[in-house]
């Protein structure tokens, strides 16, 4: 299996804004697949309004339902404690038979990739597809001279149209009892409503 990304992210929740750039991603390199990964209990994130991993696999399989280039993957919610990209891609490696993995990150993820797990081997293990939301070209070359390490990693830049929608407004929208249509697919809202998520005190995050 080749010819694919990973795009993953705690999702809390999905919305149109993720599948848009999911989508972009795929018809910008022809790739046979995405797989949506949401996370476990991600290392660089923590507030109080994180639904579980299984309500936030549920509502990205719902999202992606009939999409013929969208899979998802539950390893990361499956695993025990923090989850790491380090961790994901040795284990992809060794289920799917493919020489190599592209994993979807944001232009501001950039600089927190210092920070991760085993990078120095991370870079040897995929290749990386930097979402740019425009006006920030010219900022890359910069992040790279100020951070050498990342000079290791093969990145490729994708630009797609800026789309102001956050998790965190959606979270923000629900706890102020707002509406959220045209921002989250229809089959996830109702899979919000019946489960009574993000109803309690509002927190930020991503």
């Amino acid at each position: 299996m080749d010819n694919i990304a990973i795009f993953g992210g705690t999702f809390n929740p999905i919305h149109l804004g993720h599948l848009i750039l999911a989508q972009e991603v795929q018809q910008s390199l022809n790739l046979r697949k995405i797989i949506f990964m949401p996370s476990g209990n991600p290392p660089h994130k923590d507030f109080n309004d994180m639904v579980t991993s299984e309500h936030r696999f549920n509502m990205v399989k719902l999202a992606i339902d009939g999409n013929k280039y969208f899979e998802i993957s539950d390893i990361e919610v499956n695993r025990f404690g923090k989850s790491y990209t380090y961790d994901t891609l040795i284990q992809l490696k060794n289920i799917y038979d493919f020489k190599n993995i592209k994993f979807i990150v944001g232009f501001d993820a950039l600089k927190d990739m210092v920070t991760w797990k085993n990078i120095k081997e991370v870079f040897k293990l995929a290749d990386f597809v930097v979402v740019n939301r425009g006006g920030l070209e010219n900022h890359f070359e910069e992040i790279i001279q100020e951070n050498s390490i990342l000079s290791l990693g093969n990145f490729e830049m994708i630009k797609i149209p800026s789309i102001e929608i956050s998790s965190t407004m959606i979270r923000r929208r629900i706890a102020e009892k707002k509406s959220i249509k045209y921002l989250v697919p229809d089959n996830v809202i109702d899979y919000i409503y019946d489960h009574g998520l993000y109803r309690g005190e509002f927190s930020e995050g991503i």
